[in-house]
């Protein structure tokens, strides 16, 4: 079943540069939403769709099974190298990306996400989202501690769960499902999503026909709305009419059902060609122009909201990255990034080394203040800190002098940072 796509990538109104990638070639379609700041965000979202490029002549694949474990495989090895590009350069430390990827083969299409940029289908009218955030606040919804309306304007909505470079290992979700003529696939990332609501995406995509102009026109409608963060659109279309009838209630093998609340709102039969409709990006009558002009007031309110969460925003993230505490993990003195404490039962920080040093080891003075944590301004003194907890000298002198033979570490997986903040198990945008 032949296709039609279009793409296109904008750094948005508030962003120095731009930190997303794409892939739109068949049989690989992709988005990348890089994460931690001074272009080592641009590097990793590079990383992985150079590597997921490497799955254009894969094929044919001989059944679903082959297909994704080529496209996990794929995703697994841009872990990697994104890992190993961040421990040989101290300035892309913390490096991350999310990754939503479409593999198509026939009338199949192989769908595998890690993060929050998502994938939506658009099928005879209706629009639903195929993919689950790796979200702090989709993990309250999931457990029912937060509606869906409530994580949409959630002050802590940025911070993900998961991301290309947090871990040594990363499992994406997957998912198959049958394509349908006059399907129409979108991929995104946040800059769109979490700026332009899903009544308004699918009208773009009820309303442009050529991909072309409906991925443009969607990142026309995210910087109409402010553009705080980079945009990335790829709309894949199958290059037949559309089918009547049916929903997308029957999407195939897999695919985790649409989240409550998140299906866009005009109502089925409002096709293309009705009234007002515009089909092209040139000025197109009074819909358009008055669009124009109550977008102007709300982006201007929307400026001065973001003006103060980005600033607010980036000042915890950059505390965040920049503390240390020293405190027991079960039997052993550990070190971890971040704050002590919780927000709704998650924590704040993230093991990043272990020092080898058991409790039986660690002197009584020390083993009560362990017991609190002890906060650090460096991994340098939260590693001295740590030496001295075995000597008898005192806390001075034992910084002064040294603790003696250091303690034997093994470095663990550090907490990627996306423009914003991050925590725990968790990576956190500016």
């Amino acid at each position: 079943m032949a296709a039609r796509f279009g793409a296109a990538s904008d750094r948005g109104r508030m962003r120095p540069g731009n930190e997303d990638n794409f892939v739109s070639q068949e049989p690989l379609f992709a988005v990348a939403d890089g994460l931690g700041g001074h272009q080592a965000g641009e590097v990793a979202s590079k990383i992985a769709v150079d590597t997921l490029a490497t799955l254009d002549n894969g094929g044919p694949w001989s059944d679903e099974r082959t297909a994704l474990d080529a496209l996990r495989g794929a995703i697994k090895a841009a872990n990697r190298k994104i890992r190993e590009a961040a421990s040989s350069n101290r300035s892309l430390e913390g490096m991350g990306t999310t990754i939503t990827a479409v593999l198509e083969q026939g009338d199949t299409l192989y769908l595998a996400h890690v993060g929050d940029s998502r994938a939506y289908l658009y099928r005879n009218g209706q629009l639903t989202r195929l993919t689950d955030d790796h979200s702090l606040v989709q993990q309250l919804v999931n457990e029912g501690r937060l509606t869906p309306e409530e994580a949409e304007h959630h002050p802590q909505r940025s911070i993900i769960t998961r991301a290309l470079g947090m871990d040594a290992d990363v499992e994406p979700d997957t998912a198959t499902y049958k394509r349908r003529a006059g399907d129409r696939l979108l991929l995104c990332t946040d800059g769109l999503s979490g700026v332009v609501d899903e009544g308004d995406i699918r009208r773009v995509l009820n309303r442009f026909r050529d991909p072309q102009e409906a991925a443009e026109e969607l990142i026309a409608r995210a910087n109409e709305e402010g553009g705080p963060d980079n945009i990335t659109v790829v709309v894949i279309d199958t290059d037949e009419p559309p089918t009547t009838g049916g929903d997308t209630s029957e999407l195939g093998i897999g695919i985790a059902p649409p989240a409550p609340g998140r299906v866009g709102g005009q109502p089925p039969g409002a096709g293309f060609g009705g009234p007002g409709a515009v089909n092209g990006r040139g000025p197109g009558g009074g819909d358009r122009r008055g669009r124009r002009g109550v977008g102007l007031r709300r982006v201007i309110g929307i400026l001065l909201g973001l003006a103060v969460l980005g600033a607010a925003l980036f000042a915890i993230q950059t505390l965040w990255a920049s503390r240390y505490w020293v405190g027991f993990d079960q039997d052993e003195v550990v070190i971890y990034r971040g704050f002590k404490g919780n927000i709704a039962g998650l924590g704040l920080s993230k093991v990043v080394e272990h020092t080898g040093i058991h409790r039986a080891d660690v002197l009584p003075g020390y083993a009560r203040a362990l017991e609190d944590g002890v906060e650090r301004d460096s991994l340098e003194a939260a590693r001295d800190y740590a030496g001295c907890t075995t000597s008898d000298k005192s806390l001075d002198d034992c910084l002064a002098t040294g603790p003696g033979p250091a303690p034997t570490t093994t470095t663990v997986p550090t907490a990627t940072t996306k423009p914003g903040a991050k925590q725990a198990t968790t990576t956190t945008r500016r």
